[in-house]
């Protein structure tokens, strides 16, 4: 075999290991695996918990161990070093393996405060990619003690989840029911793919407001950021993005269509970003960016990962949130 041949082939090689990469990395944002963490316990009090140090339990904020129908809310860290983490907990619980929880509620029943009916203010809210309804429960009962109803719109159901045309179909009748009904403040809340969805949302019918809480603003900016998380070459990011919106390539990540809108929607819809310095997935210069085009407020927290911005500082969180609606127009 010449030297031409074997140059050929490695460079082949290399593309179809390079079109492999980007697709895992694309099939990973378009259909990511719920992630879930354990917590080991080692020894507990009434008011105070020795964990196991890992990833997450050395997280500041509030967290929940869960285990056979047993929950506890794990909270400050009171002391820490290379092995263990030691932090509040509102009760006793048994040493051994825990379910390590962030979304703390699993239906809107668990939510604080009772739903208002009637209400002046109606919010529809919209989940991310992997982690189906629960996730929004954590933003919905400040929304609930300034007197707003809350709906949640699951894209479980579709091809893309949140990233689907549906998903944004769906947010716009959701507006068109609400005010059909009466409401005369309607908000949208998204989480990470579920705020680009509410975004696209806005753009199409009038809204009062819009919270993106770890808001994909760009999809391709997302992608690069997963890439260097995995420490990846850049250029991985780059044919992850054009696979994700491009007709055939699309489906070497499993996308039978490519997604129709990829990037943050400019409207003059009042607007609140929530992101983290520590999140990979949302650029501070996509958020910089929007800010600046559409007059968006921002709300910066500093340790959350992607979409544990609450857990963080669920009081911070809520302030920020009591904050925006109160600049909010009366309705339209």
């Amino acid at each position: 075999m010449t030297g031409g041949r074997i140059t050929a082939l490695g460079t082949a090689a290399g593309a179809v290991g390079t079109l492999g990469l980007g697709a895992f990395v694309a099939r990973r944002l378009l259909f990511p695996t719920p992630y879930t963490a354990t917590a080991t316990v080692r020894s507990a009090t009434d008011t105070q918990v020795e964990l196991t140090a890992t990833r997450d339990t050395r997280l500041p904020g509030t967290y929940d161990l869960q285990r056979d129908g047993t929950r506890a809310q794990v909270g400050a860290i009171l002391d820490t070093n290379a092995e263990t983490v030691r932090r509040s907990v509102t009760g006793p619980v048994a040493a051994g393996e825990w379910t390590w929880d962030a979304l703390r509620y699993d239906e809107p029943t668990e939510v604080p405060d009772v739903e208002p009916e009637p209400a002046t203010t109606h919010v529809v809210h919209v989940h991310g990619q992997s982690l189906g309804p629960r996730q929004v429960l954590r933003g919905i009962g400040v929304w609930r003690s300034l007197g707003a109803t809350s709906e949640i719109v699951d894209t479980t159901d579709l091809p893309l989840r949140s990233l689907d045309p549906q998903a944004a179909d769906r947010v716009v009748a959701a507006v068109r029911a609400a005010r059909a009904r009466g409401a005369q403040r309607v908000v949208l809340q998204g989480w990470s793919a579920g705020a680009l969805a509410c975004s696209i949302a806005a753009a199409r019918v009038p809204v009062d407001g819009l919270v993106g809480i770890s808001p994909l603003l760009d999809v391709a900016s997302a992608l690069r950021g997963a890439v260097r998380a995995a420490h990846l070459p850049a250029f991985v990011g780059t044919v992850a993005a054009r696979i994700t919106t491009t007709p055939v390539l699309s489906r070497l990540a499993g996308a039978a269509q490519p997604l129709a809108t990829a990037t943050w929607q400019s409207s003059a819809t009042p607007t609140l970003l929530v992101h983290s310095e520590a999140d990979v997935l949302v650029a501070a210069d996509d958020v910089a960016a929007v800010a600046e085009r559409q007059h968006a407020a921002t709300v910066v927290f500093r340790t959350a990962p992607h979409t544990l911005e609450w857990n963080e500082d669920p009081e911070r969180w809520d302030t920020a949130i009591r904050d925006f609606a109160a600049g909010l127009p009366s309705g339209s």
